[in-house]
């Protein structure tokens, strides 16, 4: 009996750190899962439901209806992959103390000013920036059709010449 009272209460100072380190890592992802619920998951939402309203802007309604449900339905289940699966990762490469530093920078007035002016479609900045995008992608197109065989609008290649039959 007098050696049991020691052992318990160095199992107990042992376990202590362990505790600690769960309930630290348990903290880096709440404040992980936040963080990206107004970063990442904001901007997704604003950018996809544009998208969807766009996309469905021409079906008919029952169509249009349908189809927000069942696409609204699946970013959903997308939203909480990326939530689960983000939250994790940050809460691997950042302290506690970081996160709520990151945090802090997305609560700051200013830097929502700033990205408000971004998120505005009709903003000049967004004019500005689609634009060069545009004009970057369709340089990519045309140099990625360019390299294409047979594709339209190039002009034909030498014809293959068949192996030699043996």
């Amino acid at each position: 009996m007098t050696r049991l009272l020691p052992t318990l209460a160095l199992a107990a100072l042992l376990g202590l750190p362990m505790a600690a380190r769960a309930d630290e890592a348990s903290d880096r992802i709440e404040a992980a899962k936040a963080l990206v619920q107004k970063t990442v998951i904001k901007n997704l939402e604003t950018g996809f439901t544009g998208a969807l309203e766009k996309t469905v802007a021409a079906m008919p309604a029952e169509k249009s209806d349908k189809v927000r449900q069942e696409v609204r339905a699946e970013f959903d289940r997308q939203r909480t992959a990326l939530i689960e699966g983000l939250s994790k990762e940050y809460a691997d490469k950042f302290t506690l103390d970081e996160i709520k530093h990151l945090s802090g920078i997305y609560d700051d007035k200013i830097y929502q000013k700033f990205q408000a002016i971004n998120a505005d479609p009709g903003s000049t900045i967004t004019l500005i920036s689609q634009a060069a995008v545009t004009k970057l992608v369709n340089m990519l197109t045309v140099a990625a059709a360019a390299d294409a065989p047979g594709l339209p609008g190039q002009a034909p290649g030498p014809a293959p010449t068949p192996a030699p039959a043996r």
